[in-house]
């Protein structure tokens, strides 16, 4: 199995984060060498869902968010950086990919003479994808929606992500995948919302509820919701 994958949709990824440069005025050859590092790094395996499609998936969302109700981001720019690092770092197996991945994002933002505020605001916006049970405000509550947004997809594309999960934790044991994964789903459901938002809300959280659901329901009776 290769270490690294091509990394798909480079060419949109690369021009995005080259525009996110230029909003910045750090359009350099170092942003554009990190903007290749992070592709790397997002394609390596054994990614099969937290990969660059999920990464232009939720820019995409932002991008929708910002077209349908401009202006309501506190700073987007901060959202589109913790986006792209959000799973800049991803080990399955390991507890410390967020606190990983935002320590990486703020140490490069700094290195690139941003201000402190910016970087300290991604970071903890990277920190918040972890999606623990609490209260979220301000623009942290949309980027937990937007990587949360494909629990909500239609049924095909939630089982193809229930699918690509399990890929990802190939190592662990059926009966220990099924136990940790219900947990998961549950955990979402017990919820009073999944989603903070209520332009997420609105699109996503009956249909999410329902995958949920039927993928809790598939691993109860030892089954994978695919």
């Amino acid at each position: 199995m290769p270490w690294r994958r091509q990394p798909a949709h480079s060419a949109e990824l690369l021009a995005h984060w080259q525009a996110l440069g230029q909003a910045l005025g750090r359009d350099t050859p170092a942003w554009r060498a990190e903007g290749r590092r992070l592709l790397r790094s997002w394609a390596r395996w054994p990614r099969a869902y937290h990969d660059t499609t999920h990464l232009r998936a939720c820019l995409r969302h932002l991008q929708a968010v910002q077209d349908q109700q401009p202006g309501t981001l506190q700073s987007p720019h901060a959202v589109a950086l913790a986006l792209w690092y959000h799973d800049a770092i991803y080990w399955p197996w390991s507890g410390h990919n967020e606190a990983r991945s935002a320590d990486w994002a703020r140490q490069f933002l700094l290195s690139q003479g941003l201000p402190t505020a910016l970087a300290e605001t991604v970071h903890q916006h990277v920190m918040d994808t972890r999606h623990t049970p609490g209260p979220l405000t301000g623009d942290a509550q949309w980027v937990v929606d937007i990587d949360l947004a494909t629990l909500g997809q239609s049924d095909a594309a939630y089982r193809q992500f229930e699918r690509n999960v399990r890929r990802e934790y190939f190592f662990v044991r059926w009966p220990r995948y099924v136990a940790g994964r219900s947990a998961v789903l549950q955990g979402f459901l017990n919820r009073p919302h999944i989603y903070g938002t209520a332009y997420f809300a609105q699109r996503y959280e009956a249909q999410a509820r329902a995958n949920l659901q039927q993928a809790l329901n598939a691993l109860g009776q030892g089954q994978l919701h695919q």
